[in-house]
C-alpha cells in the first residue's frame, strides 16, 4: 500500500500529560534498574518489618506488583493512518485485518466503527473494543496498544 502512511502508536493518557524529556530507551534502562533494585529492596523493607512472615507472602506479592509495567502495553493508545484516496475505501481491509486478528464489527455509524474480541477465550482486561473513526484522508484507530501494534503489522503487508 504505497499510498497510505501509518502514525506512530501512542499512549492515550485519561489524566494531564506531564513532559519527559527521556527517550524511550533511557526509560527502558531506568525501569529495569528501578525492577532489578527496587524489588529486592522492597522484599528486605518487608521481611525488616515483620520478620515472622513467611516470605512466600512477601516475595509473591512484590514480583506481582513489579510485573504491573509489563502489561502497560495493554493500556489505551492510537494511531493514525492516512491515504491519499478517501479513506472510507480503507474500512474494508481494516474489516479484513480486524477478523484475522479474532475481532468483528459490532456497531457501524456514520464515520466510526466498533471492532470487539470475537470469542472470550482472552480475559477481561483484554477484551477491550477497538474504535475506528473515519474522516476524509484519515482513519484514527483507538484500542489497547497491543493490539493496535497487531493490527499495524497486519495492515503493512
Amino acid at each position: 500500500m504505497k499510498s497510505v502512511t501509518f502514525s506512530e502508536i501512542e499512549r492515550v493518557r485519561k489524566g494531564p500529560h506531564r513532559p519527559t524529556s527521556i527517550d524511550p530507551a533511557q526509560r527502558r534502562v531506568l525501569l529495569l534498574l528501578s525492577m532489578v533494585l527496587g524489588l529486592p529492596a522492597l522484599v528486605l523493607a518487608f521481611h525488616l518489618v515483620d520478620p515472622t512472615a513467611p516470605l512466600g507472602y512477601i516475595v509473591v506479592p512484590v514480583l506481582l506488583g513489579g510485573l504491573l509495567p509489563a502489561i502497560a502495553r495493554t493500556l489505551p493508545g492510537r494511531f493514525e493512518v492516512t491515504t491519499r484516496f478517501s479513506a472510507c475505501h480503507l474500512v474494508g481491509t481494516l474489516d479484513d485485518a480486524m477478523a484475522q486478528l479474532g475481532y468483528v464489527p459490532v456497531e457501524r455509524g456514520p464515520g466510526s466503527v466498533r471492532y470487539r474480541m470475537r470469542a472470550a477465550r482472552w480475559p477481561a482486561w483484554r477484551n477491550a473494543d477497538i474504535m475506528v473513526t473515519v474522516r476524509d484522508h484519515m482513519l484514527e484507530v483507538a484500542g489497547p496498544v497491543r493490539t493496535l501494534q497487531a493490527l499495524r503489522s497486519q495492515l503493512s503487508c
